[in-house]
């Protein structure tokens, strides 16, 4: 955004319904004749429209979303047409699925393990634990942030612990109508902040040139939400250090045997060698987590060659091929493939998940 002249916070009277955040930014025109007044929105689109943000919106409610902006906006005196917010330029999106957990899988074992990941030097990853369980799983990287957390014990927290900050009492009215106290929610979100970074993320996935302007038109493209929430997804855990911090089977001697049977269908030179490192990697970064292992290595010998290390990770995955991921994790990888829209008959339906088993990586 252009340098501003005056900047104005819109602070409207309480009212029951859904209202976005609303900025206005008084700039310059190009030719600097004139001045033009730029409108900032930053909304929940489920909470726009439903009230809470455990349900859902497909890619059919744009239009419904379109003219429930409008009127929303109307009703605290802000005019705008149709056309400009379906062409309203995206500054930052989050991307969110939840999936409802099967008494047998439990949150707090998730974010055990996803706690265990790696992406790159440069990653932050936060775990914000609370005193009566549960927690949050931050993982940064520049711009781009992943965060899990469960979705109905965050809800029932006090507004300056949650991680969801607006207004939730229809939410929390839907977790006591549907029973929902008891149950646990899966939350995850990949934001993307940054105008050039949601450009260059989503013009990635649509097919288009990296430049490209991405409307809010856009994000109801059939099938950007699942791609992107997939692509995120197996993005973090298909990273050949992830698979072997998210092996499911706690068995060490079934880990040693197997990545042993692998080995031997290599050529017989340094074979043996090649299987005790990778099951000393497998267990050391599955135990420990990629991160903390790296640190652990080069806390000893120098970094002048850490692709040495990526070599004996990525040969130690291959050794693994056929070994399962946790239950949680194929639970959500396979629900994301799914990729069914959260709703009130979902939510109802909650006690009656049926149990998964462990699926190969």
């Amino acid at each position: 955004m252009r340098p501003y002249l005056r900047h104005f916070v819109f602070h409207p009277p309480h009212q029951e319904g859904y209202l976005p955040k609303v900025e206005i930014f008084e700039t310059l025109t190009k030719g600097r004749d004139g001045v033009q007044y730029i409108l900032k929105l930053e909304f929940s689109v489920p909470k726009l429209l439903y009230g809470n943000s455990l349900q859902e919106i497909v890619e059919g409610d744009k239009e419904t979303v379109f003219l429930r902006l409008k009127s929303c906006l109307a009703n605290v005196g802000i005019t705008i047409e149709i056309r400009d917010i379906s062409e309203a330029r995206v500054s930052g999106v989050h991307f969110c699925k939840n999936e409802l957990l099967p008494t047998t899988i439990r949150m707090q074992e998730i974010l055990n393990e996803l706690e265990l990941v790696d992406i790159s030097k440069v990653v932050d990853i936060t775990r914000t634990k609370f005193k009566k369980g549960g927690g949050v799983l931050n993982v940064y990287w520049g711009v781009i942030e992943q965060c899990f957390y469960e979705k109905v014990s965050d809800a029932l927290r006090p507004k300056n612990k949650r991680s969801d900050k607006g207004r939730i009492d229809y939410e929390r009215e839907i977790i006591k109508r549907c029973n929902l106290q008891d149950c646990e929610v899966f939350r995850y979100e990949y934001r993307v902040k940054k105008t050039q970074t949601v450009m260059r993320e989503i013009n990635a996935v649509l097919g288009r040139e990296p430049k490209t302007f991405v409307s809010f038109s856009d994000l109801f493209t059939p099938g950007l939400f699942k791609k992107m929430i997939l692509k995120s997804w197996r993005g973090l855990i298909q990273r050949p250090e992830n698979q072997l911090a998210l092996i499911g089977s706690k068995d060490n001697l079934g880990l040693f045997l197997h990545i042993l049977a692998q080995a031997k269908k290599l050529p017989k030179q340094h074979s043996m060698n090649r299987a005790l490192i990778s099951y000393g990697l497998a267990r050391a970064i599955r135990d420990h987590g990629a991160k903390e292992v790296r640190r652990a290595i080069f806390s000893i010998w120098d970094t002048d060659h850490t692709e040495r290390l990526t070599q004996k990770i990525e040969a130690a995955v291959e050794l693994i091929r056929g070994l399962p991921y946790s239950n949680g994790i194929v639970f959500i990888d396979k629900a994301f493939e799914r990729f069914a829209p959260m709703t009130l008959d979902i939510l109802h339906s909650a006690s009656n998940l049926p149990d998964i088993k462990n699926q190969p990586l």
